[in-house]
């Protein structure tokens, strides 16, 4: 099956660049899939290193490009490339369905993805197992005709979105729950599990939803500024549930053998998350954190 991600200039240079080398280093693994990255802006290292694993490099921007930037500015967030996911029904020529995910997963099984065929798209939920209220489309698996017929009014959609009160903090992901609420298909769980739900040796795939490996270092040095909203909630997450990272993580040093600054990166952090859960349980961890969060502590 085609395995597109995608990323942007801003997005490779930093953590999410080495984190779409992990899910790569994985894919190849596993085996099965056929990478595409979607990518927007200057060639540089990163875009070298997965060409020369044989990765096309496709050259692209969404569309309503000018819509973002005058809502968010012409400084690209390194999320940018999330947008990219938008225009693959427009790129995509030959395969009636096609896989995305987000750069931050890992595979660990290879997956026979043929039995799902969702009219658009399915996606499994975003904050519990259990709540599928709204979605999270890190892991997607596309019907491309079904959202090519869509695509001009879900541009629309989103231009219109963009230039309404709160724009400039809109996302992809509110898009896609709020354009095809109620049309959207079920993907298990399993298929896009966060180590934050556990650890679970059965997912295929593990998505590093929210704490990346820059915020993980972070929260173990103590350098987390917890005045700014999302490093508390990335520390909080992170530290909460630290033996549940530590054994994820630890699975992904076989695939560093050959990437020696990122396997030292891993290591370190697999290492002092199991110190620091023995010397603190992580649920004493995260009732502090709630304490700090509430203004409490």
């Amino acid at each position: 099956m085609k395995w597109y991600f995608a990323l942007n200039e801003a997005g490779a240079l930093g953590d999410l660049g080495l984190h779409a080398k992990l899910a790569l280093l994985s894919a190849r693994q596993v085996g099965g899939l056929e990478p595409r990255l979607l990518y927007h802006g200057a060639r540089n290292g990163f875009t070298e290193w997965m060409e020369a694993r044989d990765v096309p490099v496709i050259d692209a921007a969404p569309r309503f490009l000018a819509a973002l930037q005058a809502t968010a500015g012409e400084q690209p967030s390194p999320l940018l490339g999330h947008w990219l996911r938008v225009g693959i029904c427009l790129l995509e020529a030959d395969d009636p369905f096609v896989l995305y995910t987000d750069c931050d997963v890992v595979f660990r099984r290879r997956i026979n993805f043929t039995p799902c065929q969702p009219e658009y798209f399915a996606c499994g939920p975003e904050r519990t197992p259990e709540d599928w209220s709204f979605v999270n489309t890190g892991v997607m698996v596309q019907n491309v005709a079904g959202l090519r017929s869509d695509y001009p009014a879900f541009e629309a959609f989103i231009e219109a979105t963009l230039a309404g009160a709160g724009g400039a903090e809109l996302n992809d992901q509110h898009v896609y729950n709020v354009f095809y609420n109620g049309r959207w298909s079920r993907l298990h769980p399993l298929l896009n599990w966060k180590p934050y739900w556990g650890f679970h040796r059965d997912a295929p795939i593990v998505h590093f939803h929210g704490p990346k490996l820059g915020h993980m270092r972070m929260a173990l040095d103590g350098r987390v500024d917890w005045n700014v909203k999302i490093l508390r909630l990335y520390a909080s997450l992170f530290l909460a549930n630290l033996p549940h990272y530590a054994a994820t993580l630890e699975e992904m040093l076989p695939l560093l053998e050959g990437e020696p600054e990122a396997r030292g990166l891993v290591e370190g952090i697999v290492r002092d998350a199991r110190a620091l859960h023995g010397v603190v349980p992580y649920d004493v961890i995260a009732a502090s954190l709630a304490a700090r969060a509430a203004g409490r502590d």
